[in-house]
């Protein structure tokens, strides 16, 4: 399901049928946790069973505290997973794998209720997730509509996944950043080792309110991390715009080519 530009730009949470909710988590609630834990919340949210069997494959770091038998368990899960067909592996979603590993399920479930905004568990008898409700009953939607949720959560965080054998679609470079900095296996990833410094997101927050004619250090904080890289979008666009508009004015425009619309062209697909 793809959101909405609408959608995507809002304050408001996104309602889902399981009775909970998607934030668009300012950068004051993404401060508050830290930056670094937001993106290792991102990198679970976009975690997929070829990263996942990545990052086992170094044994001796990952399984440095789990016990023999749990290590074993998911060793073998990951053998059996190899010998499968491509047909078969198809059947396989993330959390049939993931639900043995109570170590990478805490940490999701972490991530989750920072993203859904409440409290949650997940029960491996059931294979359910659990919304904990003050002084109500228990809420729970089952573990296949995980990948779903994640989904829509990216998009809300400025990333967009394809298909799986495509790159995902980012809203602008600093997106892009966060995504291959919060992968385990950032330095497989040759595009990512030169890129630029400026392109932190703490930098991104300190440029965007010293640039924007009414953001500042003061009320940036309040904006959706969304609305942060939209807005960031928009300078750089503008940016280009008055610099080509300036040019027509002195030069002219003899081969046609400057457009007068491209201060209000819709970024959202870009």
């Amino acid at each position: 399901m793809k959101l909405d530009y609408g959608t995507l730009l809002s304050f408001d949470p996104l309602p889902l049928q399981c009775g909970c909710s998607i934030i668009s988590p300012t950068l004051k609630e993404i401060s508050k946790i830290g930056f670094q834990t937001y993106n290792s919340y991102l990198s679970l949210m976009i975690l997929n069973l070829d990263n996942y069997f990545q990052a086992i494959t170094n044994e001796s770091e990952y399984f440095s505290r789990y016990e023999k038998e749990e290590k074993d368990i998911i060793l073998k899960i990951k053998n059996d997973y190899n010998s499968l067909s491509d047909t078969e592996k198809e059947e396989i979603t993330l959390l049939d794998i993931l639900s043995f590993d109570k170590q990478m399920m805490k940490n999701i479930v972490e991530a989750l209720a920072f993203f859904l905004c409440c409290k949650l568990d997940y029960s491996f008898d059931n294979r359910v997730f659990i919304i904990k409700n003050n002084n109500q009953d228990d809420e729970a939607f089952p573990h296949y509509l995980y990948q779903s949720i994640a989904e829509l959560i990216l998009q809300r965080n400025g990333i967009t996944q394809k298909t799986k054998d495509e790159k995902p679609k980012f809203k602008n470079k600093l997106a892009e950043k966060l995504y291959y900095r919060s992968m385990q296996a950032e330095n497989n990833f040759d595009r990512v080792k030169n890129v630029d410094n400026n392109m932190e997101l703490a930098n991104i927050i300190s440029a965007v309110a010293a640039y924007h004619p009414s953001i500042n250090m003061i009320n940036i904080w309040d904006m959706t991390v969304y609305q942060l890289y939209d807005q960031f979008q928009r300078l750089q666009n503008n940016n280009v715009y008055k610099i080509q508009s300036i040019s027509v004015a002195t030069w002219g425009d003899e081969k046609n080519k400057f457009d007068a619309t491209q201060w209000f062209k819709n970024l959202n697909n870009q």
